[in-house]
């Protein structure tokens, strides 16, 4: 993401602590103040890992909300009245439901017109209270920091009519469970790109162990192909990406084509270099909960890693040509 402009927001609180919503009737003045956190809110939620696409219809509810909003200000803040009540409707019903400020955003993301609805969950933090010489330690409800997750949100992609949904899990009816998609938007759902990317791992180790394709570097390999891919700015498909880690063997190649798909990743599957982090290094993890970090490429080489089979069947790693040590 390289630009995001707010062109109009408000905020409304959920208190499910004493049953009420506390309105804004006015569109929040965007200052030097406030700027960064709304900034930053708006970002995390458009660049969550666990944002997941939800199919629904051009005539879905919030869709045609969402068109309201873009109207006038006034539409922008009837509208997301109603929707904070349909929040708090929902939430009243949720065992724990943390009070919440809602954020309501009309704003453009290179250049893509959205509709984002940010649901900042209230934490718990402890004080010191002191009353009539008594000191005891209670806890006070305050908004998330600008730097944490956001819990929950609706995206709406205005220019495209797409939806996209952040969830939590609560407790209903005795189990973790979400509720927004579930009891309230009801689109069909497609996997985030977190997902997607653990199901790759899970798909080329369980393969690699079957058929020993590659000696023990499939996740070292992938890393390495999906590195390549973002150095090179190229679109990342995570079934290609499982081919090609697993093209010296086609029989494992077929099956994780068919394991792939039955996981809901098709060829037409994307996803963002966001879902998995640094794929520059991989980390060796001991029986004896040591941890070696070296680079892909040069696990992969062999050049600095050595890997030797010892009589009794142990194995010894030997780290070679190190010029200097520095402990961090």
């Amino acid at each position: 993401m390289n630009t995001l402009i707010i062109n109009k927001l408000i905020l409304h609180m959920l208190d499910f602590e004493h049953g009420e919503i506390h309105y804004s009737d006015e569109l929040t003045n965007i200052t030097d103040t406030n700027t960064d956190y709304f900034h930053t809110k708006l970002e995390k939620a458009y660049l969550a890992t666990n944002r997941k696409k939800v199919v629904v219809g051009s005539l879905h509810d919030m869709m045609l909300r969402g068109d309201k909003m873009i109207e006038s200000d006034e539409e922008f803040i009837a509208q997301s009245k109603d929707i904070a009540q349909k929040l708090y409707s929902l939430g009243r019903a949720i065992e724990d439901m943390p009070n919440s400020n809602v954020i309501f955003a009309e704003c453009f993301i290179d250049g893509v017109r959205y509709i984002l609805i940010l649901k900042l969950n209230y934490r718990h933090i402890p004080m010191t209270v002191i009353e009539e010489g008594l000191v005891r330690i209670t806890r006070r409800q305050v908004m998330p920091l600008k730097g944490s997750p956001v819990d929950e949100a609706i995206l709406i992609d205005m220019d495209e009519k797409e939806m996209s949904l952040i969830e939590k899990k609560y407790t209903i009816d005795g189990k973790m469970d979400f509720y927004l998609n579930a009891q309230w938007i009801k689109g069909e759902e497609s996997l985030t790109d977190k997902q997607k990317f653990s199901s790759m791992k899970r798909v080329i180790t369980k393969l690699d162990d079957i058929y020993n394709v590659n000696e023990g570097k499939a996740l070292p390999l992938m890393k390495q192909e999906l590195f390549t891919k973002c150095e090179n700015n190229e679109t990342i498909k995570p079934l290609e990406v499982v081919r090609k880690v697993l093209e010296k063997d086609y029989q494992a190649q077929e099956e994780s084509e068919i394991m792939m798909k039955d996981l809901g990743i098709d060829e037409n599957a994307e996803m963002s270099a966001l879902a998995f982090g640094n794929v520059a290094t991989c980390k060796l993890v001991l029986d004896n909960d040591i941890e070696v970090v070296v680079p892909v490429t040069e696990y992969l080489a062999g050049n600095v890693i050595e890997k030797v089979i010892q009589a009794d069947g142990k194995t010894q790693i030997v780290i070679k040509d190190i010029s200097e040590i520095i402990v961090k």
